[in-house]
């Protein structure tokens, strides 16, 4: 049974925030990769069965505006504490997706009181030598779709992404990628001292990684959960 979607905008210090609910249980919190999946997915259904999840749209990305007042992940991570005091929500837990994951765990580090659990999937946020980042911030679409999917043929990928050029959502698609570029690309997707903050994380942490992840080796998973005190790492083919 689908869940029924509430699709609504929410002030958070004067910057309208698009948010989506749906689903039924405790509150949890989604967060978003580079690639803005802000639209309600399988994966965001299957969470919601067992979960009341909330599904904002950063700063930027798909209709929510305030990036003017967005820097850096520091200042990302501030307006997510902002909007959950909006939303009364004191503690949740949390899913991160690649960009969002590194959100996830600077909000893990700069408001602990916010994040009951967090879980990683493929997060960015890690300089590692000899396992660079594949470069996201590319024009081919044929490209990026065999960065980040393991199957570029699976049915998914027609629903994560735009898939050519005169797709309706390719502007939604380059505002993500401008938001992205400001939030998280000087330098490339990751924080020069977030390694060194990762002993602050506190809750409990489930990674995921993909082995064969083209984007984010599977060494950065490994990091965090090597440094991240209660981490667990799952890897799945």
């Amino acid at each position: 049974m689908v869940s029924k979607i509430e699709s609504r905008f929410v002030d958070v210090a004067g910057r309208q925030t698009q948010l989506a609910v749906g689903g039924s249980g405790p509150p949890l919190l989604y967060l978003h990769s580079a690639g803005g999946e802000t639209d309600w997915m399988p994966f965001h259904q299957r969470l919601a069965e067992k979960f009341t999840v909330y599904l904002p749209a950063h700063p930027g990305f798909a209709d929510s505006a305030g990036l003017d007042q967005i820097n850096d992940m520091h200042d990302l991570a501030r307006h997510y504490d902002e909007l959950l005091e909006v939303l009364e929500l004191k503690s949740v837990p949390m899913v991160g997706f690649s960009l969002g994951g590194w959100l996830g765990v600077e909000l893990a580090i700069s408001y602990p009181q916010r994040v009951q659990r967090l879980m990683l999937v493929n997060a960015a946020g890690l300089h590692i030598d000899g396992a660079p980042m594949g470069e996201l911030f590319v024009s081919d679409l044929e490209k990026i779709k065999n960065l980040i999917f393991f199957d570029p043929q699976a049915p998914v990928v027609n629903v994560a992404m735009p898939t050519s050029l005169d797709d309706p959502r390719i502007p939604l698609w380059i505002r993500a990628r401008k938001a992205t570029q400001k939030i998280g690309g000087k330098p490339y997707l990751h924080d020069p001292q977030l390694a060194s903050r990762l002993d602050r994380v506190q809750c409990p942490t489930r990674i995921l990684w993909g082995r064969e992840d083209r984007l984010i080796p599977l060494t950065h998973g490994q990091y965090f959960a090597e440094h991240i005190p209660q981490a667990t790492l799952k890897i799945f083919a």
